[in-house]
Formats: structure tokens, sequence, C-alpha cells
């Protein structure tokens, strides 16, 4: 809780010494500490001030650059709430992991076990993965009494394979069944014993999704024949497409998934599957089956392209895992960016390693997704693309295109000066606009449009300190926040409020 002395100055929990006139308003401290706090550019040493009190300690801990210091002062907060949000950054210290491995709150242990993925928008939407926690974090969750952590951590793509062995042998079948799932390559020669163990529908599925190679032919038929003999199937029958998918087939498996429509998409998306039989399904009625013909790896691309399927444009999903992973030569990735099938298109355009011919090519493309993908996914999506995208684009990487170096300045600006406030707010921060186009903004009528205008890098130095005065709490807040503010100053806050 910060008060006031007689002369004035903000401190916290004692009187300080006097001290020439304060150069920020007493009443704007709280204010500008909050904006601080989500500083992109605050030091190392500002933000372990911040943590020492109690200012947005949330924010703080979300921060990917939080200082081992700071994390050791959150880690030891009396919130789980806020132990929690600490749990989930990639970044923390050992020292940090092994005290959130042994909290008292389950919850937390279990985010920390994760190590789940997150996103960050930087103009660019990216996927990131934490870093490795540290050998003996992972010991000690592995042996955590609560079953949840140790199958979130089961699930953690870090796991070193020495722990990974040790939890196929779990107490809990549904930890070793998402060990082994997750284990790359799947640990193939204990698959059978693995799913004779796994209860329900759920562990077998893992397992069966990520065999490392074909479910042998008696393992199939072993299952096979205990859903038919079920007095309950209803649980057991949700086994059978992950069944059709992964079965190393012989004759009569290929009849028996053949005679039923609902298992044939699944048949055709089986390596196993012979050439007869898929050069057979390339021509079935069924859209779907089409589909999983089409995004076999390996296939004829003669085939591929003589196969007509009906693609969902509106649907962000559809893409083929195989095109994400590994190399992908520059004729490869032309060949796949020319490809009838949207599905490839659509991949391809994930991919944050392509040519300026390839990014040029489905920048063009006819499905707005492809293109939208290209927006939110391409270092050098071209500028035009990104106006045009943006301009009846709502979800939340329309941020990002803002954002992206390529971005047009006199498109941002026309945004704004847009009549939708949403429109403003989303243009406020964009570097390109003019003086006189950022003093209007800061002067909107809506609040996130002051809060964001005032965090525009392009606003001067001696403005920007202003700002830090201002009576508007929305623009004392974007201001504090702002990645050119000097670093000076934010340590004469700091001071002013006795941090």
């Amino acid at each position: 809780m910060f008060d006031t002395d007689p002369t004035g100055a903000w401190h916290h929990g004692s009187v300080p010494a006097p001290f020439e006139r304060p150069v920020i308003a007493q009443r704007n401290l709280p204010v500008l500490l909050r904006g601080l706090v989500g500083n992109p550019c605050a030091p190392p040493e500002a933000l372990v001030r911040l943590a020492a009190a109690n200012i947005d300690r949330t924010g703080l801990a979300r921060r990917r650059d939080l200082p081992a210091q700071a994390a050791v002062i959150l880690a030891g907060d009396e919130d789980a709430d806020l132990r929690l949000e600490l749990a989930a950054n990639p970044n923390l210290p050992a020292e940090v992991q092994i005290v959130l491995a042994r909290d008292v709150d389950v919850r937390v242990r279990g985010r920390l076990a994760e190590g789940a993925e997150y996103f960050t928008t930087v103009g660019v939407h990216g996927r990131h993965f934490p870093r490795p926690l540290s050998h003996d974090v992972y010991a000690l969750l592995a042996r955590d009494p609560q079953p949840k952590v140790r199958r979130a951590l089961a699930f953690n793509r870090h796991l070193p394979d020495d722990i990974r062995a040790r939890m196929l042998d779990d107490d809990d079948a549904r930890t070793a069944a998402i060990a082994a799932a997750e284990w790359d390559p799947a640990p193939t020669a204990r698959i059978s014993e693995l799913l004779s163990r796994a209860t329900g529908a759920f562990g077998r599925e893992l397992l069966l999704l990520r065999l490392d190679g074909p479910l042998p032919t008696e393992v199939a038929r072993g299952m096979l024949a205990g859903i038919d003999s079920s007095a309950g199937p209803a649980n057991s029958a949700e086994l059978l497409p992950y069944i059709a998918a992964t079965a190393d087939l012989d004759a009569a498996l290929t009849r028996r998934f053949l005679s039923d429509p609902q298992l044939r998409a699944e048949l055709a998306a089986n390596p196993t599957l012979d050439p007869e039989h898929v050069a057979a399904l390339a021509h079935d009625p069924d859209n779907e089956v089409r589909a999983a013909v089409v995004t076999r790896r390996g296939l004829d691309p003669v085939l591929r392209e003589s196969v007509s399927v009906e693609y969902d444009d509106g649907s962000s999903g559809n893409t083929v895992e195989w095109l994400l992973d590994g190399d992908l030569s520059e004729p490869d990735q032309l060949a796949f960016a020319r490809s009838r099938h949207q599905v490839f298109r659509k991949t391809l355009a994930m991919r944050t390693d392509l040519s300026d011919e390839a990014v040029a090519i489905l920048a063009g493309d006819e499905s707005f997704a492809v293109r939208l993908f290209v927006c939110e996914r391409q270092p050098n999506a071209p500028g035009w693309l990104l106006a045009r995208i943006a301009a009846d684009w709502t979800s939340y990487s329309r941020w990002d295109m803002l954002a992206h170096k390529n971005f047009p300045a006199d498109v941002a600006t026309a945004l704004a000066r847009s009549d939708d406030p949403q429109d403003r707010v989303v243009a406020a921060a964009h570097p390109g606009l003019l003086i006189d186009t950022i003093e209007a903004l800061l002067a909107d009528g809506a609040d996130d449009v002051r809060r964001r205008a005032a965090t525009n890098p392009s606003i001067p130095t001696d403005r920007l300190i202003t700002l830090l005065e201002a009576d508007e709490s929305a623009v004392v807040s974007g201001a504090a926040a702002n990645r050119t503010l000097p670093v000076v100053t934010m340590h004469q806050v700091l001071d002013q409020a006795r941090l």
C-alpha cells in the first residue's frame, strides 16, 4: 500500500528522507508502476524492484525475460494463482523450478510439469516451446504422489529418456500410456503390454496414434476380437478408426475395414495399404476418403494431382503434419505452392522458411485461409496483402499484422482515422504514424485508443515524458509501457515510489 508523507512523496512502509521535487505527479505513480511492468524494455534491475512490491505481480510472472532474482521473489508468494502463472513461464531458472516442483498446490506442480507450448505476438505470430527443466526437477516430478502431475509430465516434450523409460512402469496406466505415446520414437516393443494395461479408450488411442510404425497385425486382431466380444462395445468401438489407420494390414483386415463406410477414410490413410487399394480409393465417392488418399506421404505426385477434393476454406484445420517436418527444397516448396490441393498450400504457408517466390505464389492464392496464414506466419509477407487481410480480419492476429515490418504506413494511418474504434486501437502503435496522427489518437474518446497511442515508439522522448504527467490514467499507463521510455526515467519513477 502506497501513502504520502507531508512533503507529498510516495513511499512504501517508511518515511523517506527529504529530496528534490518529484519528477512525476504523485497521483500517477501507481498507474506508472503498472505500466512499467508491461514495458518490454524495462531493464532486469527495474523488474526486480517491481517484484518486491505488490504491483501487478501476475503481469511480471508472465514476462519471458523475468530475471532470476524476481522469479525467486514471486515463487515465494502466498497467492497460489500467482505461482500458477509463474509455473507457466518457459524461462524459469533451476532454483525456481525446484521450488515450484515442491509447491503445496497440485495445480502449480502440474503446470510446471506440463511444459506447455505458448504463443507470442511480435509481428509474426509464432509457436514457441519452453526450455527444458533441470534433470533433478524432472526426477522429482516423476515421483509426485498425484497422478495428474505425473500425467502432465508425461506430455512434456523435453522429458529425458531415462525418466520417460521409468514412467512406462508407472502404477497409473494412463501415465504409462502417455509416456509411451509421447516418446519419439515410441517403444514399439512394449506397445502390446501397454495396450493391455490401458483402461478405457483414451490411453489406447494415444498409443495407437503415436506408434513408431504399424500396429502389429496380431495385436490388431486381438483388439478387434475384444471389441467384437465386448458386452458394452460403445467405448471400445471408439478405437476402431485408430486401428484401421495404424494396423499392419493383411487381406482380411483390409476387407473388414473396406466394408465399413465409417472406416474407409482411416483405411485410406494407413501407410501399409497396398497400392491397388490406394488407387481405387482415390476415386471413392466420399470426399473425406479421397482427401485421406491425397495426404498420404510418398504418394505418386501425378496420382495426387489427379484426385479431386473439396476443402472448407473457412477451416483452419486440414493440415499435413509431415509437410511441416524437416527440410523442404525450393523445388518442392514451389511444387506444393502450386498444388491443386488447398491442404498442401495451407500447410506450406505455415512454414517460416519459404523462399520469396513461394511466398509470392501463396500470397496470390484463391483461398482466404492460405492468404491468412501467409500474413500470420511469413516474415516476408507482402505489405499489400497484410493491408488487404487486416482490413476485414477481426481475430487477434490482426494486431500482429499491424506490427509486421512490411505493413504499409499509409494504410495504418487510414485505419487510425477510421470511425471504428477497433481500427484505431490496432493502428495506434504503428511506428509509421505521423506525430499529428498520434496526437489525435492521444486525444481520442476511447480509453483503449489513448492507451495504445501512448505506446507508439515514434513519440519524441520529450513529449513522452510529458505524457507521464497526464491527467488520463490510460495515457499514463501507455506511456509507462512505451519501449522508448528512457531507462533513467524508469528508475526515477521507482526511486520516487521508494521501491
